[in-house]
């Protein structure tokens, strides 16, 4: 089944790769300023994969069960990969000291709502093509991109977050491997998880998108009250009186 998925795969890869953020960054368009505003999008979905990971075990009967133990030990394994996203947004100049308390763009909102609603209210097994995509992708496209944010002077000190997902993946990919062979069962499987793969390429495009023109007229996301209640925290000008 995993031959059969990566070659599904590629045409969808290919076309991402042509996709207009990614063909801006290929023509050296793209500048440091939007690539920092895309790092600190790309904090907040990464913020909920181990979580979103854990739950995708819900579902898991039968001999699917034996996948439980690797799925939740590459949950573990993504952890604190939000802040490698945010360090390189601090390294490029961003200020990451209301980030954690402010809502992502909508877009960014919907690439994260589209995982947890395939998981939650369609066959959870499409989580894989979710998954697939964000492995997949730095893996085999990731050394290119580097190369280009480099010539548009993105530092190595920079890059920490693209950098570890080009070699950790490398685990990951093996693991997806096991997955699809174990979880994808037949025909129907595998026109979910490819159905999921290219939404979630579509998702992220539109985030990128979203990230590049939030870098010349910044959208006021406004807070994230379940973050905020739950560090007990009140952001600056807001009195305690109005926190519900």
């Amino acid at each position: 089944m995993f031959s059969q998925l990566q070659t599904r795969f590629e045409p969808i890869l290919g076309g991402f790769l042509t996709s207009p953020p990614l063909a801006r960054l290929a023509d050296g368009n793209m500048t440091v300023a939007e690539y920092r505003s895309i790092m600190k999008q790309v904090y907040y979905y990464v913020r909920e994969n181990p979580q979103l990971q854990a739950l995708a075990t819900v579902y898991f009967r039968g001999r699917d069960r034996a996948m439980v133990k690797p799925f939740l030990q590459h949950a573990i394994s993504e952890i604190d990969h939000d802040q490698l996203a945010l360090n390189d947004f601090v390294t490029l100049g961003g200020d990451a000291s209301d980030v954690p308390y402010k809502n992502p763009l909508p877009e960014t909102a919907g690439l994260t709502a589209y995982a947890f609603y395939q998981i939650n209210n369609l066959n959870p097994l499409g989580y894989i093509g979710y998954l697939f995509f964000l492995e997949f992708f730095p893996t085999q496209a990731g050394g290119l991109v580097t190369e280009k944010l480099n010539e548009i002077g993105v530092k190595e000190n920079a890059l920490t977050f693209l950098r570890d997902h080009i070699e950790i993946d490398q685990a990951h990919n093996r693991l997806m491997v096991r997955y699809a062979d174990l979880l994808i069962k037949d025909e129907a499987d595998l026109d979910c998880v490819e159905y999921s793969i290219k939404t979630t390429a579509k998702l992220y495009e539109q985030m990128l998108t979203a990230a590049i023109k939030d870098a010349h007229e910044e959208a006021d996301t406004g807070w994230n009250w379940e973050e905020l209640n739950a560090d007990r925290k009140t952001p600056d000008g807001v009195r305690i009186s109005d926190v519900a």
